[in-house]
């Protein structure tokens, strides 16, 4: 699972650098060091099918806590994964997976009978994202694939519009749904500029 770590030099100057990586590089020292971004990103895949027991509960408050931990994670790993020229093959597969198993949960569960055809389409997004990165590994082996900036700004709208859904459930509010839907469906356009840029 830790993979062979790839070195990358000047990492501020990198492509791939994400603006919060300048606050967690204050985090780094109280992080330890036995902790690697691998670690972050296999928890969160096994610990994300727990949403499903707690939203088909109800317990949306207990689900919203849980999404903003496992949401932190993926924060987390990639910046350590940078800062600490700790990315690896595995992490490189895994990570998009992982988030899109933690979103794929919580929009397919609350937002279904809400909305059908925008659920439709976050999830022909994400399949597509990730038999495209399939595709291209196999056929293209020395091409590298990673997240673009459109790739994560789309993360961050769905994560957005995630924690709007259980607001929405935990609060009652109606105002709540329609705004999560206007940050998924705003998430689409990002979802398609990312892949017209070849990201994932």
């Amino acid at each position: 699972m830790t993979g062979k770590p790839k070195i990358v030099k000047n990492m501020t100057k990198d492509k791939h650098f994400a603006p919060y990586d300048r606050i967690n590089r204050f985090l780094l020292p109280i992080v330890p060091k036995k902790l690697r971004p691998n670690h972050l990103t296999f928890f969160r895949l096994i610990v994300s099918p727990v949403l499903i027991i707690l939203l088909a509960g109800h317990q949306y408050l207990y689900s919203l806590i849980l999404f903003v931990v496992l949401a932190v994670t993926d924060m987390l790993d990639g910046s350590l994964a940078r800062l600490r020229n700790q990315i690896t093959d595995w992490g490189k597969i895994w990570d998009p997976v992982a988030d899109k198993v933690l979103i794929g949960i919580v929009v397919v569960m609350l937002l279904l009978e809400v909305n059908l055809a925008l659920t439709v389409l976050l999830v022909a997004f994400e399949m597509a994202f990730i038999l495209g990165g399939s595709f291209i590994r196999m056929k293209m082996k020395d091409v590298e694939i990673s997240a673009n900036v459109w790739g994560k700004i789309k993360m961050n709208l769905q994560c957005l519009g995630a924690v709007f859904l259980m607001l929405g459930a935990i609060l009652s509010w109606n105002l709540f749904i329609p705004l999560a839907q206007v940050f998924l469906y705003l998430s689409l356009f990002f979802a398609a500029l990312s892949m017209l840029r070849k990201g994932i």
